[in-house]
């Protein structure tokens, strides 16, 4: 496996960035930020990295969540459509799954029986969890295999395409 400088990585970080915000300007400030937190990781500012990974991760969630719930109204909660769009989520993730499942089967032949088709569920973008998920279960397996590494990777990826699909989605409907 090839060594990747953390230079590269922010090189790819900056140029990936810049080329999906032209690409798809409505989605540049979610491309913007989760290419930065990338910048600030390979970086290695300490300080940065703790704030990050603390309080601003945790601020941020608890303020979402605040601000969401003061705005929203019962009347938008008990509407019909609001289980429509649980159930579309739901199904939406379901098969997201299953497509990783039979990626990771197809992976897992073509390679020659090398890849662990295990990897193919975190494609799902529900980071880090599916990557979790995935290094429980093979861990129970065999406890010595260590997939998290390949595992994140394909939820990065997974976070990146729904990223581009959510951005297209926006210029489609706009």
């Amino acid at each position: 496996m090839p060594k990747i400088t953390p230079l590269q990585k922010i090189m790819f970080a900056v140029i990936a960035c810049t080329i999906l915000c032209l690409l798809f300007p409505v989605a540049g400030p979610l491309f913007a930020s989760f290419f930065v937190g990338i910048i600030i990781r390979e970086a290695g500012v300490k300080p940065y990295i703790e704030l990050l990974e603390s309080t601003i991760l945790y601020s941020s969630t608890f303020f979402l969540g605040l601000i969401l719930g003061v705005l929203c109204e019962a009347s938008t909660i008990l509407d019909p459509r609001v289980l429509k769009i649980l159930v579309l989520g739901s199904t939406a993730l379901l098969v997201s799954g299953i497509g990783g499942l039979v990626g990771g089967l197809i992976m897992y032949y073509i390679s020659g029986k090398k890849f662990n088709p295990v990897v193919g569920i975190a494609g799902v973008s529900c980071t880090p969890t599916t990557s979790k998920v995935a290094q429980k279960y093979v861990a129970k397996v065999n406890p010595r295999a260590m997939i998290m590494p390949f595992a994140l990777g394909c939820n990065v990826s997974g976070v990146i395409t729904t990223a581009i699909l959510a951005g297209i989605y926006c210029a489609l409907l706009k």
